[in-house]
């Protein structure tokens, strides 16, 4: 496929480089990745020079990268998350609806996001560079509580500049008012892709794939951001480019391209029913591993405190599914464990968009938490001074494995990744992808090392701790540990390319999984509705517990 691509000339041999200055300082994104423009030297309308509160432009935002966008080229731009990449588009894509002679009809800007949270983001960032404008943006997403109210709004108010999530976006182009939502884009100028690669890894696919279809046929520009490039992200471009060249930029630095050169990365095995005490044991010490300023802590210690322990540790987790962060929260919040720890907050699909946008802002705004979460905060939320991501069971892939490993080392700082695996999941490290991508070791050195002993001292006590919470769990939210249970079955049924097993032996390691992990004392396993079996494939296994959900 032929692209047109960016690039830095490299000094001539026998020449020395010209010093580059000390990067400006600024409060936007990642300080490393300032240029010495400035916005007001920008070839763009006063009145959005006006409103951006910033006076230099990030590389990604970079001259060379806007005046492209500025002449109308297609993009496709490698940029990571924190370096001003939203600025990025928003400000081309807008200064060339005000360059326009005649108003556009309908909506002139329509940017697709994977996640609600990353979309009003986006749609914030935009109204503020359109303060005291004509400009309107809406933000169009899914778990709202008045769908059909919304769909009005939508439908029925000029906007433009439209934030949405591929799904939202489908269901109003394939629904009963299908022919108002299309005529909202006749006059569609720029099209928006952010975290592309997460859009097509997401599940969103066949519901992206429906709506660019669906969009008008009239040319536009296309402006695509991800940070990774893969031979199938060039292909997709392409194909929504209308089969054009467009012109390929990236902003990764080299240590940027390799994760594991900044970011401390090992690996723990241990059976299933060690992974919730093993994750409280590593929480625990990483509170004593960034202490305040002014406290100083020598002996790690499990006695309680009032106030909780004094520390500047802030952790990601990451499980499997939703009902797994659901199930785990459960754990990490009762009182005989939470008095331990930092305060613990959940975010996954599963939760209504107002309680994902307040946990998300606690967690960005926290000096000390810990948030418990599925994919959906894996990427393009930007969370600073994360000390550690923990990951909880086998990753979808090696890309999603380092996606949520960036949420550390942001902005310059060190990280720290750990996963935990059961035996059965290893073989993802020694996958092809996995080597092909980062390097990773064991945690522990040596069984006999200081750093052995002390995990597991607290990973026994710990132990204790979730086997009495399992035990008040078991007999007051069964629920929590059924739907937890279909979520195994479920996703590691997906799993079959590294763990080989087969319908019969999935059964029996949910079974076991459900017994020994999640307390579930009852003889017949948790029960699941037929139509779940038949949608997993599972009709006729043995060992599963069929039972018809009671009439509502």
């Amino acid at each position: 496929m032929s692209t047109a691509a960016v690039k830095t000339a490299s000094p001539a041999q026998g020449t020395s480089p010209t010093p580059r200055p000390p990067a400006p300082t600024s409060s936007l994104g990642d300080r490393s990745h300032f240029s010495n423009q400035r916005f007001q030297n920008l070839p763009i309308a006063s009145r959005l020079k006006r409103n951006i509160k910033h006076e230099f432009l990030t590389e990604v935002q970079g001259e060379r990268r806007y005046l492209p966008a500025l002449n109308g080229k297609d993009l496709l731009v490698q940029a990571k998350t924190g370096t001003g990449k939203t600025i990025g588009f928003l400000l081309p894509a807008i200064e060339n609806v005000i360059r326009t002679p005649t108003k556009p009809k309908g909506t002139p800007i329509l940017i697709l996001s994977p996640t609600r949270e990353l979309a009003q983001q986006i749609s914030e960032e935009a109204q503020t560079l359109l303060a005291q404008t004509d400009f309107r943006v809406i933000t169009v997403t899914g778990g709202t509580s008045n769908p059909v109210k919304d769909l009005q709004r939508f439908l029925e108010s000029r906007h433009d500049i439209v934030v949405a999530t591929p799904g939202r976006l489908h269901d109003y182009f394939t629904g009963p008012r299908k022919y108002e939502a299309y005529a909202k884009f006749d006059g569609l100028q720029t099209l928006v892709l952010d975290e592309v690669d997460r859009l097509l890894d997401g599940g969103f696919a066949r519901e992206l794939d429906g709506v660019i279809n669906m969009l008008p046929k009239t040319r536009r520009q296309n402006l695509f951001f991800s940070a990774t490039i893969s031979d199938n992200i060039k292909k997709v471009a392409k194909k929504y480019n209308h089969g054009s060249e467009y012109t390929f930029i990236s902003t990764l630095k080299e240590d940027e391209m390799n994760v594991h050169q900044h970011v401390h990365q090992s690996y723990i095995i241990e059976p299933f029913e060690n992974h919730i005490p093993t994750l409280l044991a590593l929480l625990h010490l990483d509170t004593i591993k960034h202490p305040l300023p002014h406290i100083t802590t020598t002996t790690p210690s499990l006695s309680p405190s009032v106030t909780g322990p004094q520390t500047l540790s802030k952790v990601m987790v990451f499980f499997p599914t939703a009902r797994h962060v659901s199930f785990a929260t459960e754990i990490l919040s009762s009182e005989s464990i939470q008095k331990f720890l930092p305060p613990v907050l959940e975010i996954h699909s599963r939760k209504s968009q107002s309680a994902r946008t307040k946990a998300a802002e606690a967690f960005k705004n926290a000096q000390s938490a810990i948030l418990l979460s599925s994919d959906v905060a894996a990427r393009g939320i930007d969370f600073p001074g994360v000390t550690l991501v923990i990951q909880i069971g086998l990753p979808s892939s090696a890309e999603q494995y380092v996606h949520r490993l960036g949420r550390t080392a942001r902005a310059g700082a060190k990280g720290q990744g750990i996963i935990i695996l059961d035996p059965q999941e290893q073989p993802f490290l020694t996958s092809r992808d996995m080597q092909k991508t980062t390097t990773i070791t064991p945690y522990i050195s040596s069984p006999s090392s200081h750093e052995a002993k002390t995990l597991a001292t607290y990973t026994e006590t710990y132990a204790q701790h979730v086997q009495n919470v399992l035990k008040t769990l078991a007999t007051n939210n069964p629920t929590v540990i059924g739907a937890a249970y279909v979520a195994f079955l479920g996703y590691y049924k997906g799993q079959n390319k590294t763990l080989k097993w087969n319908p019969e032996r999935l059964v029996e390691e949910a079974n076991q999984y459900a017994k020994v992990v999640m307390g579930w004392s009852d003889a017949l396993p948790p029960p699941v509705a037929p139509k779940t079996v038949g949608m997993m494939g599972l009709r006729g296994v043995r060992g599963l517990n069929v039972v018809k959900p009671p009439q509502k």
